[in-house]
């Protein structure tokens, strides 16, 4: 199949818009001039209505036309009747003066001119004067006596435009169109050829800029020199290159930050299990406890990107039901409270107000939001120290506020909270720190929820999550 270049395309279009609309003012003139003439026939025929009565009483006298088929001249008299009838309907002699002379017509009339137009027909419209065309016996004057036509009056078309000033006229006029479209022919090239190179030159750079895209060359930028729709998709293109930038960029330590996290597990029970083998460590319960806790941590992060996995692809499952938030958080909170005593810190629950605050959500799920918090402010909380969980409704949502009391987080590190596998001290060891990969998990599951989670830190040096979630259609029960 031919490939016919866009700027080819954008060209013949303009073309062929230009090439109707000159066609159109052609047929427009043609128009114009045939209805000029279809109206001067029109009051022609008009003007004849005077001459009807003359001949009723002409057929009257003799019942018949065979007066005028013997002597054609009777008709001419008619019409000598009214000298600016006659003038109407009498053409003007050629330019040698002669006057022509049809069979059977009538003659020159005496205020000059040509044979008269008028013709006369019978009740069968057979030829009684003059020499009607074909077209000429479309349009006549019926001749009725006593109630029954007797025969038709017309006159022959005359071409207004035929010769004279009008000719002259309407070859000035055909002239001006063919240089107006001349004219416009060219004009119109010259502005497809600009414009189709207006439209290409953005068009281009798009398709260079995807094709480096399709090369994952993920730093290419547009410059967007237009502020109609190329100019915004060209700014488009470079916001979308910019995401697949940042996610390139996110994938490869996503990767590196995955090897880490599983390569240090996996190392102590490799060295733990070749102890073993050389016989460097006995398989005491105690060392055994050792593996199983680090295979137990490695099923933990497998856990965690499975359910992060399932949350990118929209398939976290979440089994709905109108639920108590505080209902929820009361009995983890008591599981954690002995832990928290044991380590110097307090534990402070205010649920009063929210105890009758319904939402729709996963009992399981946000019951698992829950605990990766508590267990984050179990582990970096420093003693002493306390965490206050405050539970307010505020119009048609349910607030929760964990509000720790430090240390708090880097201003510049609270956005970046809650992203995968970061940790505010990256050097803090995996047994402290954890996966990195709990918040994320909170966030993906108050988000499927409706909900926001958010991080910000307190006067006091502490910090605060905030959780946000929609009340129920059925707020109270």
């Amino acid at each position: 199949m031919m490939r016919i270049r866009l700027s080819i395309k954008l060209f013949l279009a303009f073309f062929l818009i230009l090439a109707m609309s000159v066609c159109a003012l052609f047929l427009a003139r043609y128009l114009s001039a045939r209805n000029v003439a279809h109206f001067m026939h029109q009051l022609d025929l008009q003007r004849l209505e005077p001459l009807v009565p003359l001949l009723q009483e002409e057929y009257r006298s003799l019942d018949n036309w065979d007066g005028f088929r013997k002597d054609p001249r009777r008709l001419d008299h008619l019409l000598r009747r009214s000298p600016e009838m006659e003038r109407s309907f009498r053409p003007p002699l050629p330019p040698n003066g002669a006057p022509p002379s049809p069979h059977g017509g009538p003659g020159p009339g005496p205020h000059g001119g040509g044979p008269s137009r008028v013709f006369l027909l019978d009740a069968n419209r057979l030829t009684v004067v003059g020499k009607p065309e074909s077209g000429d016996k479309d349009q006549m004057i019926s001749i009725t006596v006593d109630g029954r036509t007797v025969g038709y009056l017309g006159m022959t078309h005359l071409e207004p435009f035929g010769s004279g000033p009008p000719a002259a006229l309407l070859q000035r006029q055909t002239m001006q169109f063919y240089l107006l479209g001349a004219g416009l022919i060219a004009l119109t090239a010259l502005i497809a050829l600009l414009f189709s190179r207006h439209l290409l030159v953005p068009i281009r750079r798009l398709m260079r800029g995807t094709e480096a895209l399709a090369d994952r060359n993920f730093t290419i930028r547009i410059r967007a020199t237009t502020g109609d729709e190329l100019g915004q998709l060209a700014k488009n293109f470079n916001v979308m290159a910019q995401t697949l930038e940042n996610y390139e960029q996110m994938r490869r330590q996503w990767l590196t930050d995955i090897s880490h996290e599983l390569r240090t597990p996996l190392a102590v029970l490799r060295g733990e299990i070749e102890g073993i083998l050389d016989g460097i460590r006995e398989p005491t319960p105690d060392n055994l406890s050792s593996l199983h806790g680090e295979i137990l941590r490695i099923g933990k992060i497998v856990e965690d990107l499975h359910l992060l996995s399932m949350a990118d692809a929209d398939r976290l499952q979440l089994n709905k039901q109108r639920v108590l938030p505080a209902t929820i958080l009361d009995p983890i909170a008591a599981i954690y409270q002995p832990r928290f005593e044991r380590c110097g810190l307090q534990l402070e629950l205010k649920l009063d107000d929210t105890k009758t605050a319904w939402i729709d959500g996963d009992a399981d799920r946000l019951a698992q939001v829950f605990n990766n918090i508590l267990n984050n402010a179990y582990k970096y909380v420093a003693p002493p120290g306390a965490l206050a969980i405050i539970g307010r409704v505020e119009e048609n949502q349910v607030r929760l506020s964990f509000r720790d009391t430090g240390p708090g987080v880097p201003e510049e590190a609270l956005d970046r909270l809650f992203d995968r596998l970061f940790r505010v001290d990256a050097s803090r060891s995996r047994n402290t720190g954890g996966s990195g990969l709990g918040l994320s998990i909170c966030r993906d599951i108050i988000e499927n929820h409706g909900g926001r989670i958010w991080a910000e830190n307190s006067v006091g040096g502490g910090l605060i999550i905030e959780i946000a979630l929609p009340r129920s259609d059925g707020t109270s029960q």
